[in-house]
């Protein structure tokens, strides 16, 4: 039976409904938390690697151990790689995402991409609902390559499509989380709307050293 090594935070039904799309095409899955489980896991020909829904970040030197492709579940569309991309596509008014299937590099977000399965984003969402709806695009992503994905050589593109520019990273958000005291009222809504509220604590202004957030058990009106 074929192996496949899912690294991810999932679990419950999210975990359960990855494991039940994977064994319908014949795959044993084996989950992954941390660099440390991978590290155990000897990836011999039958084995696949498939990470959706982490942070961990895999090392040149493992990939190049691989005999067969490893494969990352970007939940965003290709115009956002990097990391928080939901709360960037909201900042930049996105009105497409998704999910992206792409081949896995040592350089995050960079391997070529095999698949992706988009979406129109609904009016006035907000950073935590459109990665809901991302996750969501990358199971169906799943579901219709997890035969391809299981396959000894690597997928061929289905889709003409590069990476977006620029890739973000988590310096670019904690940026874009720091409020100038002369911020525009439109300018903070935006911000406010793409980087805070809902359960998010992320904006700050600093002034004479101190650093202030928002109290929104007051609210606006208040």
């Amino acid at each position: 039976m074929h192996r496949v090594v899912l690294l991810t935070v999932f679990e419950g039904d999210d975990l359960a409904r990855l494991n039940a799309i994977l064994a319908e095409v014949g795959c044993e899955v084996v989950v992954a938390r941390a660099l440390a489980d991978l590290e155990k896991v000897e990836f011999d020909q039958r084995t696949t690697l498939l990470a959706f829904g982490t942070g961990v970040i895999v090392p040149a030197a493992l990939l190049k151990s691989m005999t067969r492709p490893a494969y990352n579940l970007h939940a965003a569309a290709p115009a956002f790689p990097g990391r928080d991309p939901h709360h960037f596509a909201v900042y930049a008014g996105a009105t497409r995402y998704g999910a992206t299937l792409h081949l896995m590099t040592a350089s995050v977000d960079a391997g070529p991409i095999v698949a992706t399965e988009l979406f129109d984003v609904p009016e006035a969402i907000k950073p935590g609902e459109l990665l809901q709806l991302a996750n969501a695009a990358g199971v169906r992503l799943i579901e219709a390559n997890a035969r391809l994905i299981c396959s000894e050589q690597p997928m061929a593109s289905l889709v003409d499509v590069a990476w977006g520019q620029p890739k973000h990273t988590r310096a670019d958000f904690l940026a874009a989380c720091r409020i100038p005291a002369d911020i525009s009222e439109a300018e903070f809504a935006r911000r406010f709307r793409a980087f805070d509220g809902e359960m998010y604590d992320n904006l700050t202004v600093e002034i004479h050293g101190w650093s202030f957030r928002i109290d929104k058990t007051k609210g606006r009106n208040s």
